[in-house]
């Protein structure tokens, strides 16, 4: 198998794919169960009537999840690489809305973690891209 190749012989597919299956969960939980994803989330949800605001969550991460599925599909590492690395904004900035709005400040660990893990298959994406480089000169 030629270096050039990515896919699911590569441990960093297989790390996008548990992101892109963990958005598209949340994603559908948002829509079909909005109490429960909004309080997983760390925010409090205060009136029921409110619920078009974890729609929009919900938009967002199902959006993400078939995004990412798309660009995997099509082995878009560099693709990939860009969108994982950009998208640590997005759970560092939900932690810090945690932090500031919560009254139990732990669920702003699984953002953070998840800011992490980002960085961490992003660095894995960059990587590889950069063996493609030197493999293909």
């Amino acid at each position: 198998m030629s270096k050039l190749y990515w896919g699911p012989k590569s441990v960093s597919f297989w790390l996008v794919g548990l992101v892109t299956l963990l958005m598209l969960y949340l994603g559908v939980r948002g829509f079909v169960q909005p109490e429960a994803a909004i309080r997983d989330f760390g925010l409090p949800l205060h009136d029921v009537a409110d619920n078009y605001l974890v729609y929009i969550k919900a938009d967002r991460d199902l959006f993400i999840g078939i995004f990412l599925l798309a660009l995997m599909l099509f082995r878009m590492r560099k693709a990939l690489l860009v969108v994982m690395l950009t998208s640590i904004l997005m759970p560092t900035i939900d932690a810090i809305l945690v932090i500031m709005n919560a009254g139990d400040k732990t669920p702003s660990w699984i953002h953070i973690v998840t800011a992490l893990y980002g960085l961490v298959v992003g660095g894995m994406l960059y990587r590889e891209e950069q063996r493609t480089k030197t493999a293909s000169i």
